[in-house]
């Protein structure tokens, strides 16, 4: 056997266990480069298919099928490890492990960070605009969540009441609505399921989380009502393939504005309001504080509610998972990483430049 061919040999194993990752990287990359190759040939026709099927598998459990395997995912490689296998093939599982799961999660529904932004989609001009167009922008978002919280119910508090199995019964049919004008929609959007640990999510400071493996959008239960509907509509647009935040955070916001509940309404309303405001307190922060003042009492009362949500489960697991969905978002070539959820806030503002926001 000739010298080339022995290396050969010892190196096919290596290969054989990198290839997934390999593979893998090549894919993201190369998708990146050709978003509409991935609209055409992935999002609009394998996705779709993708996730019906997983919701064939998964729909039949009222809760998250991906929590409950959760343990098992997490305590079966300690318990192969318990066994004392050797190091080399330690360092071979985890990495054709951490391979497969990467392709696995491009292919299931990670590929459509790689699709053609959701602007071309609808047909938006994102350009940059003066702090008067944002100005304007949040007067009228802060008007309308006025006028839409006025005749909503509320709690002993004055904290707008809404009743936790409807509303995740019925956030689908804000996407089943605005399926005319966002075609991500036309997959076809299912109930969110709520997390049973809906507690340890409060502390990572987490609303939703959308399940790649098993097509399940899953809402933390603990979330204020004020902002409950929003958060599950915006995990529903995960579900439908939106997949970067702030086009996710635009595509729930239209969900909620084309729902025929008025709780729904509000809640996007709302959000899109707080974006807004947030954005224009980084330009004209003494215009946004005025802007701010005018809200009404019950909605102040609301958004006091989510901020006390958020205050109590401040700490070092939040930062943590602050720091981590960082990375993950800025692995899958979202450079602005968390920042990326405000920037609904472009998508708003060419929606207010086509005509008046309905």
């Amino acid at each position: 056997m000739s010298r080339v061919s022995r290396v050969l040999r010892r190196l096919r194993p290596a290969w054989q266990v990198c290839a997934p990752l390999l593979l893998g990287t090549g894919l993201q990359f190369a998708a990146a480069l050709a978003p509409g190759a991935v609209e055409r040939g992935y999002a609009e026709t394998v996705f779709p298919a993708v996730s019906r099927l997983l919701g064939l598998a998964t729909d039949w459990c009222p809760w998250s099928v991906a929590e409950l395997l959760l343990p098992a995912v997490a305590f079966a490689p300690l318990l192969w490890l318990l066994r004392r296998p050797p190091w080399r093939a330690v360092l071979r599982a985890g990495v054709a492990g951490a391979g497969l799961l990467y392709l696995a999660f491009l292919l299931l529904w990670g590929l459509n960070y790689h699709r053609q932004p959701l602007a071309v989609q609808l047909g938006l001009d994102v350009v940059p605009v003066a702090a008067a167009q944002l100005e304007t922008l949040c007067n009228t978002l802060v008007s309308q969540a006025d006028e839409l919280r006025a005749p909503l119910p509320q709690d002993a508090s004055g904290v707008l009441h809404v009743d936790l199995g409807a509303t995740l019964s019925r956030t689908r049919l804000g996407p089943a609505a605005a399926a005319h004008e966002l075609r991500s929609f036309r997959a076809g959007a299912r109930d969110p399921k709520p997390l049973l640990l809906s507690r340890a999510f409060s502390h990572l400071g987490i609303a939703g989380i959308y399940a790649p493996f098993t097509g399940e959008a899953n809402v933390n239960v603990e979330v204020p009502a004020p902002d409950l509907p929003f958060a599950a509509s915006h995990e529903l647009a995960h579900q439908c393939g939106i997949a970067r935040e702030d086009e996710a955070n635009y595509a729930g916001w239209l969900a909620c504005r084309r729902h025929p509940d008025p709780e729904f309404r509000y809640s996007g309303t709302l959000a899109a309001s707080s974006y807004t405001l947030q954005a224009l307190a980084a330009v004209a922060p003494t215009a946004a504080r005025r802007i701010a003042a005018l809200r009404s009492p019950a909605v102040k009362r609301d958004i006091q509610a989510v901020r006390s949500w958020a205050a109590r489960y401040q700490g070092p697991a939040r930062a943590l998972s602050h720091a981590v969905n960082d990375a993950y978002l800025k692995a899958n070539l979202q450079r602005d990483g968390v920042q990326s959820y405000g920037r609904m806030v472009d998508l708003l503002l060419a929606e207010a430049r086509r005509g008046p926001l309905r």
